[in-house]
């Protein structure tokens, strides 16, 4: 390729002395020998981002650059920052900053969710997914991810819970046609098919958070108000096996406890909890 590429020279794009917005032990790696994330917990990577990624190089050159290991044959897979490859790759540059790193899966898998976390580029349900792998694939404890993301047990169980949610109900929220709180609000419906009624009106009614929850109480079949002290037995019981608690309490003060987990691992995690 011509290194008057786009007009500005290859120079403008990648400056060849390290500047200070990059870190100093970056190489330059062909593109043809790069190859796209295994791992990437971004699943949807909107084109009209790429292209404005793409003019901001265009203009700016890199700041950042990605983050790649080692494969076979000469090649480097993709561990962190697979948009600006992209991105590069629609420039039709030959090259790009990188740096080399000897990670292996779940060390790539923990710094692309890393990136994607800090940069905010996950959308709610690529987050929870990202989150139940940590578990069920690296044997994370929900106290690890609380630690690794900088947020409480609480956020986290919450964020898990929305993969609960019916399929179509999470489409929606990844299309960004629902946010992150409605979703939760929907979750406190225990009934798929009120779920459903009150996501079709949540899009057809355009309903505030208010609203919403107006509704969920009125559907839900939980309508007396809880005892203070099970209230305070679910929260610790919470707080000490890290999941989801619910006490169901009868009138004869029998009832029922239901420990929620999200993976056969995390089972085996409250199990030992529990023990």
């Amino acid at each position: 390729m011509d290194r008057k590429v786009l007009g500005k020279g290859l120079d403008a794009l990648i400056p060849k002395k390290p500047s200070s917005l990059l870190p100093k032990e970056f190489t330059y790696l062909p593109l043809n020998k790069i190859l796209p994330a295994k791992n990437q917990p971004r699943q949807n990577m909107a084109e009209e981002e790429l292209a404005e990624l793409a003019q901001s190089i265009k203009q700016k050159g890199f700041i950042q650059p990605v983050v790649v290991r080692r494969k076979d044959n000469g090649y480097y897979e993709i561990v962190a920052g697979e948009r600006r490859f992209l991105a590069s790759k629609s420039l039709g540059l030959n090259e790009i900053p990188a740096m080399v790193k000897d990670v292996n899966d779940k060390e790539a898998f923990v710094l692309a969710i890393i990136e994607n976390l800090q940069r905010k580029d996950l959308n709610p349900i690529e987050e929870a997914r990202a989150l139940s792998r940590l578990i069920a694939e690296y044997s994370f404890s929900l106290s690890d991810i609380a630690e690794f993301v900088g947020k409480n047990k609480t956020t986290v169980v919450n964020s898990l819970r929305l993969l609960k949610l019916p399929e179509n109900i999470q489409q929606a929220l990844i299309e960004n046609k629902i946010t992150r709180t409605q979703a939760r609000t929907i979750l406190g419906i225990e009934n798929l098919i009120d779920q459903e009624k009150l996501f079709q009106q949540i899009i057809s009614e355009k309903l505030s958070v208010r609203e919403i929850e107006k509704k969920a109480r009125l559907v839900s079949k939980r309508k007396k108000q809880t005892d203070p002290f099970i209230q305070e037995a679910e929260n610790r019981l919470q707080m000490v096996l890290g999941t989801k608690v619910k006490i169901h309490n009868k009138k004869n003060n029998k009832g029922r406890l239901i420990i929620e987990y999200y993976n056969l691992k995390d089972l085996e995690r409250i199990i030992k909890k529990i023990k």
